[in-house]
């Protein structure tokens, strides 16, 4: 019986500009991969069909690698990935919704069809440490973005 990790989040950005965190290499890779992990996005094709690739460079040196293809692009509210392990067997699907809630975002997100609960929880893990990068990362953004407009002043 294959198992579901689901979560909800709220950002302090827009959802065009969460959406933005999926579709971007340079955003992407900023948050990508949890904690003390670096992530490099190698591949992104931001469209049906287009593919993805992540390198998650630990800090012992060694490296996992993720990708798979986008299923649904519709910004600002939903998007879907297929999500493997580059030396894994299994795929699975990943589907982020995003709405607008007083000038912040939620985010449902749902990543399914795991084949066991330990492979689930594991995933609950790295992703909970990306999306709080994640968080971190559009939080300091739009820090830099009102410093810079005080600075016009």
């Amino acid at each position: 019986m294959p198992h579901t990790l689901e979560m909800t989040r709220t950002f302090n950005a827009s959802p065009s500009r969460v959406f933005a965190c999926f579709t971007s290499k340079e955003e992407w890779s900023a948050w990508a991969g949890p904690r003390d992990i670096r992530g490099e996005v190698t591949l992104l094709e931001p469209r049906v069909g287009g593919r993805y690739r992540i390198v998650m460079h630990r800090p012992d040196d060694s490296e996992v690698v993720a990708g798979g293809e986008f299923q649904v692009l519709e910004e600002p509210s939903r998007l879907a990935f297929t999500w493997k392990w580059e030396h894994g067997q299994d795929t699975t699907l990943v589907t982020i919704f995003l709405r607008d809630v007083g000038g912040k975002t939620e985010m449902h997100f749902r990543h399914e069809g795991f084949t066991s609960e330990g492979d689930r929880d594991q995933h609950n893990l790295g992703w909970t440490g990306c999306l709080d990068k994640m968080d971190a990362f559009l939080a300091n953004g739009e820090r830099q973005k009102g410093a810079l407009l005080q600075g016009a002043a």
